[in-house]
């Protein structure tokens, strides 16, 4: 079974686990699509995540697919500028692009196919063109201007397109073609690299050919915690995902199930939980590698208990409003015949990331630098080669020891707790797997409350009783967008779910 945003990439999956591949290669060949057809969400210019249910092994791996800061990263030579936050777009916001040696990491250890084949639909989608879907349309027309103010209404990217258009990326079917038959040496090395680089100089960022050469993934130990006799796995920092862990852990003392769902007295919990997680995320979230980052602390029962005690039933807590985090995001699950499991989630941050788009590669750049902070003595604060703090979150669950749900949700900060209301709509309320996607949700981001208009009415109104700040909307794309695939522990049947926020699909073979 394989579920994505693309129902081209779910095509592109689904064939290659009849062609005799596994999930691995299923996600890969999955997200590899979505690059060219979901291009202002996701592409070689971006990074990547993953969980791995290795059966063989009985155990959950992760992969750390971020890029680090320029080596010539400094904050000095930023406040030098007049500059006191980091850019959102343009040449200062790009980081090393990490996906294409998560990629091939992830297919040197796990898969059974080769990158060249498991790239072959996507060098295709891009030769060959492919029509724009419905909601990508949307978006890309949305964030057109930004790449028009970086590189160029000429650039590829650089206008709006209208559903049904067919696209043609012939420079990224080169640049593709390329990693194939080369590996992803050919991408941090020799021309292609070349390339990236003067793009990136000729936006004013810093990037070096010695930044690409010496990028590498790391196989890191995941993260977890316990709720209602399920274990959650989720990447560790630099990625946000404890944020979603700690929040289960405080919400596992109240009986959400007597409040019922979607009640304004349920999501008071939520949006206070959150709340509580997001300013540990605020404090602490940064890369390991060059901070301390208390993670024992974070997913601490006991700790988790002193801040449930710190929420109030009939009042909102006075706690300093958030970091809003936007995204453009892209998520695959893949499960395959022998119980493999791939969650894998790529990015270019915000839609069409930096904005700066090399003709010569085709690849748009990511802007996940943009999270960097520039005051000296924040654990995230920029430094040579430092991973920035990261949104994107790829999710494996078990259940009495076996895999049970491989899942993922897109966009920023909707990630860790659109995971948490898809989590208790399934272990609290009993919902079904596509109902669960399906299911209205909330965004608490920036102090304020957004909800989609499945919810109650009065809810709205008994939330601002209690002190929230309710709004209309954050926009059209506010409320993320799922993707899962479950496995019944009894049968073994494998159950797909695809969001109708987005354009996919979610196929079995």
């Amino acid at each position: 079974m394989v579920a994505s945003s693309q129902s081209p990439a779910t095509l592109a999956g689904v064939e290659v686990l009849r062609a005799g591949g596994n999930a691995v290669d299923a996600a890969i060949a999955a997200h590899a699509v979505m690059g060219v057809v979901e291009p202002h969400s996701s592409g070689i210019g971006g990074d990547a995540f993953a969980l791995v249910w290795d059966p063989r092994e009985r155990r959950v791996v992760a992969l750390n697919g971020s890029g680090g800061a320029s080596l010539e990263a400094s904050r000095e030579r930023l406040h030098a500028q007049g500059l006191e936050t980091m850019p959102e777009r343009g040449g200062l916001s790009i980081t090393v692009p990490g996906a294409v040696r998560a990629f091939a990491a992830l297919g040197e250890r796990y898969g059974r196919r080769s990158l060249r084949e498991n790239l072959a639909a996507a060098i295709a989608h891009a030769e060959e063109g492919f029509p724009v879907a419905e909601v990508a349309a949307a978006a890309w027309s949305a964030s057109a201007p930004i790449v028009a103010r970086y590189s160029g209404g000429d650039s590829p990217f650089g206008r709006p397109v209208r559903p049904g258009e067919i696209i043609r990326l012939p420079a990224l079917a080169r640049t593709l073609r390329a990693i194939g038959e080369g590996g992803a040496g050919a991408f941090y090395d020799g021309e292609v690299a070349a390339a990236m680089v003067r793009a990136v100089a000729s936006a004013g960022g810093t990037l070096s050919r010695e930044d690409l050469r010496t990028h590498c993934s790391q196989w890191v130990e995941p993260i977890s915690t316990t709720y209602r006799g399920c274990e959650v796995f989720a990447p560790p920092p630099n990625g946000q995902g404890i944020a979603a862990l700690e929040m289960l852990n405080i919400l596992e003392g109240f009986d959400l199930r007597a409040l019922g769902h979607n009640t304004a007295p349920y999501l008071h919990l939520i949006v206070e939980a959150k709340r509580l997680a997001h300013r540990d995320l605020a404090r602490h979230l940064a890369d390991p590698d060059q901070a301390v980052v208390p993670i024992a602390r974070l997913l601490d029962k006991t700790y988790a208990a002193e801040l449930r005690a710190r929420i109030r039933p009939d009042r909102m807590m006075e706690l300093p409003a958030d970091l809003p985090a936007r995204s453009g995001t892209v998520y695959a699950a893949a499960v395959d015949a022998d119980g493999l499991c791939c969650s894998l989630i790529s990015s270019v941050y915000m839609n069409f990331g930096s904005g700066v788009v090399d003709r010569v590669s085709g690849v748009n750049f990511q802007n996940r630098g943009a999270l960097f902070s520039l005051e000296p003595h924040h654990p995230n604060a920029l430094a040579p080669g430092k991973r920035p703090y990261h949104t994107i979150v790829p999710w494996l669950v078990l259940r009495d020891g076996a895999p049970w749900l491989t899942m993922g949700i897109v966009g920023g900060e909707i990630q860790p707790q659109g995971a948490v209301q898809m989590l208790c709509g399934l272990l609290e309320f009993g919902l079904g797997l596509q109902e669960v996607v399906e299911c209205p949700r909330i965004r608490h981001s920036d102090g304020a409350i957004a909800m989609e208009s499945g919810i109650a009415p009065g809810v709205r109104a008994a939330l601002a009783e209690l002190g929230h700040r309710v709004v209309s909307s954050f926009g059209p794309f506010s409320y993320g967008g799922a993707q899962a695939v479950a496995v019944d522990p009894i049968s073994g049947v494998r159950s797909g779910a695809s969001d109708p926020r987005k354009d996919g699909i979610a196929l079995g073979t």
